[in-house]
């Protein structure tokens, strides 16, 4: 297998455009385009199927959590639906993100050059997932908005934000009921956002606090103390009782009031700077949010239906058409991987112990001395017919 490390398991092409791509492919036939259209109709069903009830069951237990609804007092079963939705997560190839990359997010910066706190201690439960990664390029105003300088980075295809505040009291109890989001705080919050920067990570969160930057706070320092040391050094003598220089009061005054008016006019530039990029992060969340909590369940299921089935399709047509090659484990997926990245030019660390076990499941798979294959459509269309049938058996 290639060495894929730090690649992503997730699948970032579409359902139907790999569908296409694969039987637009010149070693399949009429025929065999049919066939195959079919199995994949078939799979698709019977994984909407199991995908609907998943989803129908984390509705009805989020539905006492959702903020929306104003739940009161403890919260029932958050853990027992943390679990559940954690499974489809895993099945959507979602990732957690690690506390080093929420930290290097926090200490670094890619598009808005400001720093922000997020009072972490405010949350009973924080938890936030990935899913996929690409390069971006975008431009940062500089030289009084008369340049603009190319920024590149990595991002976040898609963030999951889920997180529970602690109660009234606890912020009562630690003085913070400044902080304290009100009847807002209610629920088990999920966001769900896309195309975020990596070191940007932080800007997605409700309860930042902006701080300034070193050279924020050396454009203010500075002149000051350079201004004092001038002073000191001028007028020091004067507190020891030495002869003064030439330099008179009103020279001294001027050069006070001076200093003080390029720290007051380097401050309020500070603030101007803060108060433009809070902005641009406003809209920026806007226009990347992409559904909130009992939405992102509906998402989040649907996404995760799409990965499996594109495991699932992607592992049975290459074991059927290429029969002949006697594939392994090891030749399949590297034979996977490499038709994504010619097909669509990219890189996918392919799951294909998953998506064997899917069709092994199903029914679909043979292996003999290391050699795995598949039945041929006609007779896997029988399989997925029965276990389908099967499904609503209620008069038996």
């Amino acid at each position: 297998m290639a060495d894929l490390k730090d690649v992503p398991c997730y699948i970032p092409i579409s359902r139907s455009r790999v569908k296409d791509a694969l039987i637009a492919m010149d070693i399949v036939d009429k025929d065999l385009a049919k066939e195959l259209k079919q199995v994949s109709q078939m799979l698709e069903a019977l994984w909407h199927h199991n995908s609907q009830t998943t989803q129908e069951k984390l509705k009805s237990i989020y539905e006492h959590l959702d903020p929306f609804e104003h739940p009161h007092g403890t919260l029932p079963r958050v853990q027992h639906f943390l679990k559940i939705f954690d499974g489809v997560l895993k099945d959507g190839n979602w990732l957690p993100i690690t506390d080093e990359e929420l930290k290097e997010a926090i200490e670094g910066e890619d598009v808005f050059p400001i720093s922000l706190d997020v009072r972490f201690d405010e949350f009973l439960e924080m938890r936030l997932y990935k899913l996929g990664v690409m390069p971006f390029t975008t431009f940062r105003k500089a030289f009084f908005g008369l340049k603009k300088i190319p920024i590149e980075g990595i991002a976040y295809d898609r963030v999951l934000q889920v997180i529970q505040y602690k109660e009234e009291e606890w912020f009562k109890a630690n003085k913070r009921m400044k902080n304290f989001p009100g009847k807002d705080a209610r629920g088990l919050h999920m966001h769900l956002f896309k195309s975020v920067p990596k070191l940007d990570l932080e800007t997605i969160f409700p309860n930042t606090t902006p701080n300034m930057r070193g050279i924020d706070r050396l454009k203010i320092l500075a002149p000051a103390l350079a201004g004092i040391v001038t002073i000191a050094v001028k007028f020091g003598p004067i507190l020891f009782g030495d002869t003064p220089g030439d330099t008179n009061l009103s020279l001294i005054l001027g050069t006070l009031v001076g200093l003080f008016t390029y720290m007051l006019r380097s401050y309020l530039a500070y603030r101007k700077t803060k108060e433009s990029y809070l902005a641009q992060v406003s809209k920026d969340l806007y226009f990347k949010g992409q559904a909130n909590n009992s939405a992102v369940i509906n998402f989040v299921t649907d996404l995760s239906e799409e990965q499996e089935v594109k495991e699932a399709i992607l592992a049975y047509f290459f074991l059927l058409v290429e029969a002949d090659h006697g594939h392994t484990i090891e030749s399949l997926d590297d034979r996977v991987e490499k038709w994504i990245s010619d097909t669509f030019g990219i890189k996918v660390d392919f799951e294909v112990q998953d998506a064997l076990k899917k069709l092994s499941e199903l029914g679909l798979l043979e292996e003999a001395n290391d050699v795995i294959s598949v039945v041929p459509p006609k007779k896997a269309l029988k399989i997925l017919d029965r276990i389908w049938d099967e499904i609503y058996n209620f008069g038996e």
